[in-house]
């Protein structure tokens, strides 16, 4: 069991350290093993106008890299396929050149609307469907040997609700080392009426229970959480509309999107046992934070939780 902490290679992530050794240090003294990296290009505010792409990141170092996080697109379905092999490729080819363990990919279709309103256009199997046969052209013909761990979300797509849409996926992607990566706090989003932690434990382990056999295709865990069921229930309530600029919809779009997903430790008491009972290859403590403070902060107290696991990482 090894675990990463999730980093950019945008200027907001990378500002925060002086060196790569600098950043080795930090994740090493919150009890990291590595990095789970999402290439994105360094826009420095001083120089805007020439971006740093990921490869150039003096930062990061293929020896740090465990994992690579695809930018993956949310509303895709109704795109050039040219265009998304392409977008693909790129951080799949990122991750091969890094030497990375596993690659991460969002089975998704959700629009801005869909995710203001949460009224869907798309049922979950005619999103997997979709994926299925994207992925396996994404991936057909490469030399790829990392794990293609395919994650969770709480729109249409692959959400654990269903273990027989679960297993629908898995059977349809063509690829060897497939399997998935569980977003703890991301599940947690499909029950709005939870109140606490405690009961985010208890409705990660009926999923488990009804998982069964498939809980051991589950290589990799994003160890996050954020009980925000009342704001989403409180955001449908009244009417919301998007704007027409693009930049503002963006904005919009994103500010929407943190206060429902936070990522912020998941603390509860019953953490450990639920990740030892999966024995997952990979847990990353992928947390949004203001901060190298914050941040430190937020690792330390996963950190904590859990230490007995990570005394015991090495059984697998």
């Amino acid at each position: 069991m090894k675990f990463q902490m999730n980093i950019t290679t945008s200027y907001d992530d990378v500002c925060r350290f002086f060196s790569a050794d600098d950043l080795k240090s930090f994740y090493k003294s919150h009890g990291c093993d590595g990095l789970e990296v999402m290439p994105l290009d360094n826009y420095d505010p001083a120089d805007l106008e020439h971006p740093i792409p990921p490869e150039e990141c003096s930062l990061i170092r293929s020896s740090m890299v465990r994992g690579v996080h695809c930018c993956c697109l949310g509303d895709w379905m109704d795109k050039d396929r040219e265009e998304l092999i392409r977008h693909y490729r790129k951080d799949l080819d990122y991750a091969k050149w890094m030497g990375a363990e596993y690659v991460v990919f969002h089975v998704v279709q959700v629009n801005d609307e869909e995710g203001f309103t949460y009224v869907m256009q798309h049922e979950d199997r005619e999103v997997l469907t979709a994926a299925a046969s994207f992925i396996n052209e994404l991936l057909e013909g490469q030399d790829y040997d990392f794990w293609f761990l395919m994650e969770n979300l709480w729109w249409p797509g692959l959400n654990f609700l269903s273990p027989e849409d679960t297993r629908y996926l898995l059977e349809r992607v063509h690829y060897e080392k497939k399997g998935f990566m569980l977003d703890t706090g991301h599940f947690l989003h499909t029950n709005l009426d939870l109140k606490t932690q405690e009961e985010g434990v208890d409705y990660l382990n009926q999923m488990l229970d009804a998982h069964g056999d498939l809980v051991s295709y589950i290589k990799g865990i994003h160890l996050q959480q954020s009980l925000t069921g009342d704001y989403v229930k409180e955001w449908l309530s009244t009417r919301h509309e998007l704007p027409e600029d693009p930049s503002e919809r963006f904005c919009k779009v994103y500010e929407h999107i943190f206060k429902i997903d936070k990522h912020e430790p998941f603390t509860a008491e019953g953490v450990p046992a639920m990740v030892q009972r999966i024995q997952p290859l990979y847990v990353t403590y992928e947390y949004i934070t203001r901060s190298r403070e914050e941040l430190g902060k937020y690792l330390d107290r996963g950190k904590i939780l859990l230490m007995d696991c990570q005394k015991n990482k090495n059984v697998l």
